[in-house]
């Protein structure tokens, strides 16, 4: 584990509202709250619990337990707090480039631009502080929320990108799969391809042949879990040069998977189409980048080469220029030359 946990690490699926600790969202209640109440500290380890019992519909569930998140972060100081929180998180378990995707909110304490602007000056405000990693900004299509929200997401995009350019760099389309119809949301992304943004979405999350397909036709950079693309579709990503990002412990507890040996990472990279290894939400599924890479090693049995590789990968796929990709593959080969036993 030491040398996982050692190890220079590329993150390019986590969500904002899912990815801080246990231990944080303590340290975050006490800095709102001013004390945590046995009531706030039971709503933490629901947070984090997954009963063996739970139904067959344990997706629409998950998504679910983002609700106490949002109460959290519905207030600027409490989404700035958060924000810092996560990267000093993530920073820890040396991960040293970090892409942090969220939905924009609206709500009575911040409008949209506003929920962007406090993440951007958060992650600029970090910097100081933990200038080992580079943080980007992945700004979410929620699909369950429609195609007038998707329209203003895609022009505040656009105009944060024109203002931060070196961390918004793209975006993504997610939420629960089973809402929402990914045709319509294509004149919003086909905006958003134009104005240069890259785009990860959310695909294959769930058994929707016909949206997955609908969704390589229209081409994008990164595939997101990418859980029931069959044989032909993995094929297509491979030709098409997109990379999955799996999430194998948020797979696992979500139920979209029933065990890690049965993760589609296998069949990914026994047919050489490029995958790479994330996260998800580390906080709510109570991991670490670490900790996905030790399981991916022990169950499918990979080698120091494949895990250079696995990293390589991630280098290759991650929304950063050049020089900041030149600088990842020397700090990462470096550490693998050094630990060659």
């Amino acid at each position: 584990m030491d040398f996982f946990e050692n190890m220079p690490k590329i993150e390019l699926h986590a969500h904002l509202n899912g990815s801080l600790k246990m231990d944080s969202i303590r340290e975050l209640g006490l800095q709102l709250y001013g004390e945590n109440s046995s009531d706030f500290l039971k709503r933490i380890q629901e947070f984090t619990t997954f009963p063996e019992d739970m139904d067959a519909d344990k997706l629409s569930k998950c998504f679910q337990k983002f609700a106490f998140m949002h109460e959290l972060t519905s207030s600027r100081k409490g989404l700035q707090l958060a924000t810092q929180m996560v990267i000093r998180d993530f920073a820890r378990d040396n991960v040293i480039y970090l892409e942090l995707r969220t939905t924009p909110k609206n709500n009575e304490h911040m409008t949209r631009r506003e929920y962007l602007e406090t993440i951007l000056e958060a992650i600029q405000a970090s910097r100081e502080s933990y200038g080992e990693i580079i943080v980007k900004l992945l700004i979410s299509i929620d699909r369950s929320q429609g195609v007038d929200a998707a329209e203003e997401i895609v022009n505040l995009a656009i105009e944060m990108k024109s203002q931060y350019p070196t961390i918004v760099r793209g975006m993504d389309l997610s939420g629960n799969p089973a809402k929402g119809h990914f045709k319509d949301f294509l004149p919003s992304l086909e905006k958003a391809k134009k104005a240069d943004l890259h785009l990860a979405l959310h695909c294959a999350e769930i058994d929707n042949e016909e949206e997955a397909q609908e969704m390589l036709d229209f081409q994008f950079d990164r595939c997101g879990h990418g859980t029931y693309l069959t044989l032909k579709q993995m094929e297509q990503c491979k030709e098409q040069n997109i990379t999955i990002e799996c999430c194998l412990t948020s797979n696992v507890k979500c139920g979209t998977v029933k065990d890690y040996d049965m993760h589609h990472f296998k069949r990914l990279h026994d047919n050489g189409i490029r995958s790479v290894i994330c996260t998800d939400d580390c906080g709510v599924f109570d991991s670490t980048l670490s900790q996905e890479f030790a399981i991916a090693s022990t169950v499918f049995s990979l080698k120091k080469n494949n895990i250079h590789d696995l990293c390589k990968n991630a280098i290759a796929a991650a929304f950063c220029d050049d020089v900041e990709k030149t600088d990842l593959r020397q700090r990462i080969d470096k550490y693998f030359a050094d630990n060659t036993e």
